[in-house]
């Protein structure tokens, strides 16, 4: 059912990381990323000679970069090499290339072919929907559509990296280009969320870059493997599990999401939340030694991320009132049970075939089926007029999406974590099973207010201008119902029957509650309306701001007091210093009489110096009669005391002998 997603972990036997053989095909890895960044020139219609050139438009505005969308679907082309790769290139394919930067190495195993199908597809989607149902929408159509492929190309390149550089530069680029898309619009609050999302990603980018280097310091190489990453320090776990866990909406690091998603157009937050939130797992699987040691302390405490990202996320999304929050709070929801699956793989390393492979399944189901989400939204604001059949269809979709999403019977979700029922029974944690059954419930419960919500969207178009929906949108549909098939086919693809009916009861459980709520707000809706908005998009930033306010406020007034209580002590000091240093200079001796104390203690000093300095001179005493100065007594007593000094002989005069008549 998995074999070819199990074959991530057992890399020795299938070739994987290095053991395969560069051929003129593999080259096409390179193009799966270069290929939208070629196309992001064009896309962009930027006339370097004139809008490059342009400071200022003619009323003062700043203008928009490039011209309004291109007649050409640059956009929609930007995903095809990576598709073409997915369906032609075997598995184990390597590309080395140590010509370029440090040492690039493209490859395509099992968990990077999963990754770059559900990438590349949705990718696929969204560009259609940007290139023909906005088709001359925005004035900066092409600013989008660059930005758009910038970020497409990031999310492609790190995903068949296999070297460190590869990795975080895809990663760089697509944060760093969807801050773009996330502004796009240019209101307040698209300026406020692409404050918030650019301060968490460079925060999140600085972090896995340290993380990086040091994994890079300890293990001597630019291409990790499982087998090498074993002897990582906890410092670089650490920064490895904060840097990706800010992608990843781990809290309290999600603080970005709930904001960015709505800010951004439907297609951007369809990749957004479709795509490049996983790659933060990919980066875990690629840089962890998932399946090569165990780290239980490390791993249980992803796993409790995980399960507080649940249950933070499920009961907050479900107060919301626009759809597209709902959907980021559910993609934070369902990031974090993946966090726990990851997390308990970590403790048991034998899981780790069932758990990669049932990690990537799982993340390829919700990436499909939150980007069909996303862009159905789109589809029931632009495509069709009120009580339409098109209408009354994207609404059915969307119903079948969201059961899909929440794990349904006989959906995709329901499959995906059947396949991981392997991992949640082995965890040492009686309790888990329940508080998964009650994630369940509470999905059910987020899907049921995110149909709620949507049913109510009001098309834009008029029925009387426009009776089949605004004019552009059948690729759109097209590539839409194209994501809808796939998410159909994902139980007979990769599920058995027996896995077709799991997750039936707490599912079951989810929609009486919810169909129960729905009969109150019909028949008492203000029974249930204090509820809605009770917490804002950004929970927790909506708790911080105050608080910051309150510090940055009192800062202030501390500021402001010590100001106070500084000019205030100069004064004083000025106009001490004026009484006493003031004095006119013809009245200096009239200074020094009133100072008769420090005059007295200034004489008395100098005679001490005086007494003491003759005080300290040698005493003389004269030797015998002759005046001769006498040795010092200390001298004496050291001679006297000491045999090994010689004897000090008295002074004898030595005379010549007289002269006698005795010759002999």
């Amino acid at each position: 059912m998995v074999r070819h997603a199990e074959c991530a972990v057992r890399s020795a036997e299938c070739g994987v990381r290095g053991g395969g053989v560069a051929s003129v095909s593999a080259w096409l890895l390179l193009v799966v990323w270069v290929w939208p960044l070629v196309l992001a020139l064009p896309a962009s219609r930027v006339r370097f000679r004139r809008d490059w050139g342009r400071v200022e438009a003619p009323d003062g505005a700043v203008p928009a970069l490039g011209a309004p969308r291109s007649a050409l679907p640059w956009v929609a082309l930007g995903p095809l090499p990576a598709l073409l790769a997915v369906l032609t290139l075997p598995l184990g394919t390597v590309l080395p290339m140590p010509w370029l930067f440090l040492g690039t190495q493209l490859g395509l195993d099992a968990t990077a072919r999963v990754y770059l199908g559900f990438t590349a597809v949705l990718w696929l989607a969204a560009g259609v929907y940007t290139a023909f149902g906005e088709r001359g929408a925005r004035a900066n159509a092409g600013r989008f559509d660059a930005l758009f492929l910038l970020a497409m190309a990031g999310n492609l390149w790190l995903i068949v990296a296999q070297d460190l550089f590869s990795f975080y530069a895809g990663f760089a680029m697509m944060g760093l280009a969807a801050y773009g898309l996330v502004i796009h619009d240019g209101s307040a609050s698209a300026l406020r969320a692409g404050k918030v999302y650019l301060v968490m990603a460079l925060l999140g980018e600085v972090t896995l870059f340290a993380g990086l280097v040091l994994l890079a310091s300890e293990t001597g190489t630019t291409l990790p493997e499982p087998g090498t990453v074993t002897g990582l320090s906890g410092l670089t776990i650490a920064l490895l599990l904060l840097g990706l866990g800010v992608k990843a909406g781990m809290v309290p690091l999600h603080l970005w999401l709930p904001l960015a998603h709505p800010a951004a157009p439907v297609p951007a937050s369809a990749v957004l939340s479709g795509t490049m939130i996983k790659v933060a797992l990919l980066g875990w699987l690629k840089f962890l030694p998932v399946g090569a040691l165990a780290l239980p302390g490390w791993g249980h405490g992803l796993a409790l991320a995980g399960l507080a990202t649940m249950t933070l996320a499920l009961p907050v999304g479900i107060v919301q009132r626009d759809p597209k929050v709902i959907l980021a709070y559910s993609s934070i929801a369902k990031m974090g049970f993946l966090m726990l699956l990851l997390g308990l793989t970590l403790v048991q390393p034998a899981l780790a075939p069932v758990g990669v492979a049932g990690i990537a399944l799982y993340a390829a189901q919700h990436g499909l089926a939150k980007g069909g989400l996303f862009l159905g939204v789109g589809m029931r604001k632009h495509a069709g007029a009120a009580g339409s059949v098109t209408q009354a269809l994207v609404l059915g979709a969307l119903v079948f999406f969201a059961l899909a999403l929440a794990g349904a019977p006989f959906t995709s979700g329901a499959v995906t974590k059947y396949n991981l029922k392997p991992v949640l029974e082995a965890a040492e944690w009686t309790w888990l099973g329940a508080a998964i059954a009650a994630g369940a419930v509470g999905t059910a419960l987020l899907m049921a207010r995110f149909i709620w919500v949507v049913a109510r969207i009001e098309p834009h178009p008029d029925p009387a201008l426009h009776p089949r929906g605004e004019p552009g949108w059948t690729w759109p549909l097209a590539a839409w119902a194209l994501l809808l098939v796939l998410v159909a086919l994902f139980p007979f693809a990769f599920g058995k029957p027996a896995s077709w009916l799991s997750n039936a009861g707490p599912i079951g459980l989810g929609v009486g509650i919810a169909a129960a709520i729905a009969l109150v707000a019909t028949l008492q809706p203000r029974l249930l309306a204090p509820f809605i908005g009770l917490v804002p998009p950004g929970d927790l930033l909506a708790l911080i701001m105050p608080l910051l306010a309150a510090f940055r406020q009192s800062g202030e007034t501390l500021l402001a007091d010590l100001g106070r209580g500084w000019s205030r002590l100069y004064t004083v000091a000025a106009a001490a210093f004026e009484r006493v240093f003031g004095t006119p200079a013809g009245d200096v001796e009239r200074g020094l009489r009133q100072w008769p104390v420090a005059g007295a203690l200034w004489v008395g000093i100098s005679a001490l110096l005086l007494i003491l300095l003759f005080v300290e001179r040698p005493v003389v005493t004269p030797d015998n009669a002759t005046g001769a100065a006498a040795e010092p007594l200390p001298a004496r007593m050291q001679r006297s005391s000491n045999p090994q000094l010689p004897r000090l002989q008295p002074h004898v005069e030595h005379r010549p002998p007289a002269a006698t008549d005795d010759p002999a």
